[in-house]
């Protein structure tokens, strides 16, 4: 398989302004909105964290070689960060979403699984975890991915021209990033090479320092919404004695 250190492709400053597009969210749309508003429940808030995140990054990380693209899942709406300086796009998400992605069963590939498998072919993690297919599932074929991966990018990115993809995986604890990283995955979304922007978080002396009530907590919950029921496909001969396993699919995260 192919070895790229992916650490070389990543400049320093681009690492400490996508920690701070997330931080801001976190630690300054987040409150204000609060503020501004005082809802009597924040349900929804987790989901506007990610939209506050990708108005963050279309104002503070686009320069002269990083540009953001966005691209619709049904009614969902995302964004990749493309360098083109030194080929790699990204995508930002938590890390208990991308462990969500990894186990769950879809008749359709999550666009992360879709851009890894393609702009990622050729490199496979050195540790590989137990996968769907492993247990006797049914994966997606290349035509599958190949398609849907047109319908991402839209032509915007050629597999030919030699990009990686990257996920941006991050972890919060009472609004503020626990652990930040950079992770290079392979097909099965298994860490092929991976760095820490722990360094680059910066914490919320204001906070540290007021004496006023904290601010409710909002973490977004580990559970199923939803969205819509996807039943799982098995390779077992049609097996129908078998009992299919069902996920729902995470809301806003095609």
């Amino acid at each position: 398989m192919n070895k790229v250190s992916i650490s070389e492709k990543i400049p320093e400053d681009f690492r400490r302004r996508l920690v701070d597009c997330i931080n801001i969210a976190l630690q300054d749309d987040l409150p204000r909105y609060l503020a501004e508003f005082h809802p009597e429940t924040t349900n929804g808030v987790p989901h506007q964290i990610g939209d506050w995140i990708n108005t963050n990054i279309k104002k503070h990380l686009i320069s002269g070689n990083v540009d953001v693209m966005q691209f619709t899942r049904h009614s969902w709406k995302g964004k990749i960060v493309i360098d083109s300086e030194n080929k790699v796009t990204y995508s930002i998400m938590r890390a208990k979403r991308l462990r969500q992605i990894r186990r769950e069963t879809r008749e359709r590939p999550h666009y992360l699984q879709t851009i890894v498998s393609v702009l990622n072919e050729g490199f496979e993690a050195d540790t590989k975890q137990m996968t769907l297919v492993d247990m006797g599932f049914i994966g997606f074929d290349e035509e599958t991915l190949n398609k849907d991966y047109a319908t991402i990018f839209n032509g915007r990115i050629d597999k030919g021209e030699g990009y990686l993809h990257c996920v941006v995986a991050y972890e919060t604890e009472h609004n503020e990033i626990t652990d930040i990283r950079i992770c290079f995955l392979d097909k099965d979304l298994d860490v092929i090479d991976e760095v820490s922007l722990n360094e680059y978080i910066k914490p919320d002396f204001a906070k540290l320092t007021s004496v006023e009530p904290p601010e409710p907590t909002i973490e977004e919950e580990e559970q199923p919404s939803n969205a819509g029921l996807l039943s799982l496909r098995s390779s077992m001969n049609g097996n129908e004695n078998g009992s299919p396993v069902a996920v729902r699919e995470e809301r806003k995260q095609a």
